[in-house]
């Protein structure tokens, strides 16, 4: 039994080295403004986040490893008068299907605690959206 549980957990390092399995992070989908600043001025939209990096709406006209500035508009909750806007370096790690995965660079800790509120923020909302009695709420709403 323990020579098979080893056995696995080489067969899993394997597989990671060889980049066959990418994500290591949750992930949440969003849709908010990007400002990409270098090394071109674009505007695009965010498709998904998680601590490690981003995914955005298209492909950026630039090849895998070129570092990118961009700000990204964190929205807020609550009581909070207006959104936080980062500025976030990332280097484009993917160009596919019309899609750019990036990974974060560079990041102090200010913008690490933000982008986790984020990411872990969106996705207390999304499990407490889906806890037995929120859903219950909803059904009865619509029932009216």
């Amino acid at each position: 039994m323990l020579r098979r549980v080893e056995e696995e957990h080489i067969a899993e390092m394997r597989d990671r080295r060889a980049g066959g399995q990418r994500r290591e992070a949750f992930r949440v989908a969003l849709r908010l403004p990007v400002y990409v600043d270098e090394p071109m001025e674009l505007y695009c939209e965010l498709v998904d986040i998680s601590v490690l990096g981003l995914r955005l709406d298209r492909e950026l006209p630039c090849s895998p490893g070129i570092t990118i500035l961009f700000r990204l508009e964190i929205p807020t909750y609550g009581a909070t008068p207006k959104p936080d806007e980062l500025e976030l370096h990332a280097e484009v790690v993917r160009l596919a299907r019309g899609c750019t995965g990036l990974r974060f660079l560079r990041l102090d800790m200010d913008q690490t605690r933000a982008v986790r509120e984020l990411v872990h923020g969106h996705q207390r909302r999304l499990l407490l959206a889906e806890r037995p009695a929120a859903v219950d709420r909803r059904r009865r709403w619509l029932q009216r």
